[in-house]
């Protein structure tokens, strides 16, 4: 990705980016940081339409993540794209990520049917198992992926939820 196809993407000029974001790394981390903001929002707002959440809400937002929403700019990048992004961000923007883990850890209360005791180093390694797969799609059975990465989720939800 470079500042000039971005700008030819979207009909505007280089500079006018830079009145924007100081570098690429800074737009792909607001695109980031974005899109983790509308997924905490789905789920506050399951919490308000259900008070709670349920496994079928999870998986549909999962599924949903990992297979088609478009603004998951994650699926979209490389593990070196990844860490070319954190090597290249300024550190006041790499303080302001939001993890995985303190997104489930907000979640919890709210989780329906939940395990007494779950397994977050867990949970945390089957999201990073969906990541991994995400970014090696080409290498897998186009026809089986949406398969294989639902059986992934029901997986991780299995660390969550009891059965």
């Amino acid at each position: 990705m470079n500042i000039d196809l971005i700008t030819k993407k979207v009909g505007i000029a280089q500079g006018t980016f830079y009145n924007f974001f100081a570098s690429k790394e800074i737009l792909v981390f607001f695109l980031v940081k974005r899109y983790q903001e509308q997924i905490n929002n789905k789920t506050e707002n399951i919490v308000l339409d259900k008070g709670y959440i349920e496994r079928t809400d999870l998986r549909s937002l999962y599924h949903d993540m990992m297979l088609l929403d478009e603004q998951n700019v994650l699926r979209f990048l490389t593990r070196e794209d990844i860490q070319t992004l954190i090597t290249r961000l300024p550190e006041e923007f790499k303080l302001d990520f939001e993890t995985s883990e303190a997104s489930i850890k907000g979640n919890l209360p709210y989780i329906n049917h939940k395990r007494e005791t779950i397994d977050l180093i867990a949970v945390m390694d089957w999201l990073q198992i969906l990541n991994i797969t995400i970014e090696n799609a080409d290498l897998l059975h186009k026809d089986g992926l949406e398969k294989m990465i639902n059986r992934l989720i029901d997986n991780m939800l299995d660390e969550i939820f009891i059965s």
